[in-house]
């Protein structure tokens, strides 16, 4: 369901409740109640990581938290990636934002499924050269994505000397945060943590053996 205001259209989800489509600078940001979603400063937050990932290795990505295609925006066009991605996304609403406000479905290369995250890396048998796992309900990053199982099929599913970009969360406390890196498999490597727009932590894994 939709409504217009102004200059901002405004989606209602089950899932993330309000979602609003609305236009700063010049840009169209995808926004939260609480938090931005895709193409403000959480495309930003993405783009410093990706940055430091050897983008020329990378033949295949797996985007996990797929929002309004930010991260996909961000491969083609900043870091010329030109291969194909699966973006992964449990809100059908937010699907129909990314089509119709993003266009995200003209891109041949692009395969969008809605799933849950968690269910779609247990049940693949694919492997990825990269992984960029964002997964936020408003600015909450729900809890089954620091445990070791989700981990351990991330390691599963990503290539020999693949990588992982993990958006770990807003604000994230640092007695959680070493929770976490123990729970990582130990093929990867702990290769980068950012601290992005101060409140952001990312992390950046290798898969070395």
């Amino acid at each position: 369901m939709r409504q217009a205001d102004g200059n901002k259209k405004i989606y209602h989800s089950e899932i993330n409740d309000k979602l609003k489509v609305v236009w700063v600078d010049g840009k169209k940001l995808l926004n939260t109640k609480n938090t931005n979603y895709s193409y403000g400063g959480l495309q930003e937050v993405l783009e410093r990581g990706l940055r430091i990932i050897p983008i020329h290795r990378i033949e295949s990505t797996l985007v996990l938290g797929m929002g309004g295609g930010s991260v996909v925006d961000s491969l083609r066009n900043k870091l010329e990636y030109d291969g194909p991605i699966i973006g992964i996304e449990i809100d059908l609403v937010v699907i129909d934002i990314a089509k119709k406000e993003y266009n995200i479905h003209n891109d041949p290369k692009v395969q969008i499924v809605q799933a849950d995250a968690s269910e779609y890396v247990a049940e693949t048998r694919d492997k990825f050269d990269l992984i960029v796992v964002d997964i936020f309900i408003d600015d909450i990053v729900p809890e089954e994505f620091y445990l070791p199982t989700f981990w351990n099929n991330i390691e599963s599913i990503t290539s020999d000397n693949g990588f992982v970009l993990f958006n770990a969360g807003i604000d994230l406390p640092i007695d959680k945060m070493y929770e976490f890196l123990d729970i990582v498999p130990d093929s990867f490597i702990y290769t980068k943590k950012l601290n992005v727009l101060v409140s952001n932590t990312v992390f950046i894994f290798q898969k070395v053996f």
